[in-house]
């Protein structure tokens, strides 16, 4: 990740839930912040697509693709993999949110038939800062500090601001919050 990405990560989670009118260590809600920046998230079922290739999407290949972004023009649209737990759901839709708030270009885009632009394969760089600026969104960091200093567990945590307690023990090892904590306590 370029330098400095990381603090300016937290400053935009931080902006993101002013802008909500959140509390600093309030939850955020995805589909909330997907409205205050004007994109559409499609529901999979009002898509209209045939039996067979729901079936395909969801049961055969469901663990093939967890979310998809479309650009008309100037306007996104996201479509989420609805087979997916609702926790995977929203860190999904964060981070294809990030790539669309990063302005994020696509290494290769596709266009529909209709004329759709659908956006994927995304560089690593950009995938890890939009990893990032997801995880920042859902659990900011000063909120990791402040809830593991009063004794919180991981699966508390993940379950109060809901993320899979995997999302949660990531971010806590990826910012250092538990050595810190452990440092502090010495």
């Amino acid at each position: 990740m370029r330098r400095g990405f990381k603090a300016q990560a937290e400053r935009t989670a931080a902006a993101a839930r002013n802008a909500l009118g959140l509390r600093p260590n309030a939850p955020i809600d995805p589909w909330s912040y997907a409205a205050h920046l004007n994109v559409r998230v499609l529901d999979f079922s009002q898509l209209g697509l045939p039996t067979r290739a729901v079936s395909q999407l969801t049961v055969v290949d469901g663990d093939s693709w967890s979310a998809m972004t479309l650009q008309i023009d100037s306007t996104f649209a996201i479509v989420l993999n609805p087979a997916h737990a609702i926790t995977r759901q929203r860190n999904d839709l964060m981070h294809e949110l990030a790539h669309i708030e990063l302005s994020h270009t696509p290494a290769r885009v596709e266009v529909s038939e209709t004329g759709l632009l659908l956006l994927s394969d995304y560089s690593d760089e950009q995938e890890q800062e939009a990893d990032w600026l997801a995880a920042s969104l859902l659990l900011p960091r000063d909120v990791l500090v402040q809830l593991r200093s009063a004794g919180r567990s991981a699966a508390d945590i993940a379950s109060c601001y809901g993320v899979s307690e995997a999302l949660c023990a990531w971010r806590l090892r990826m910012t250092g919050v538990d050595v810190q904590i452990r440092r502090a306590y010495r």
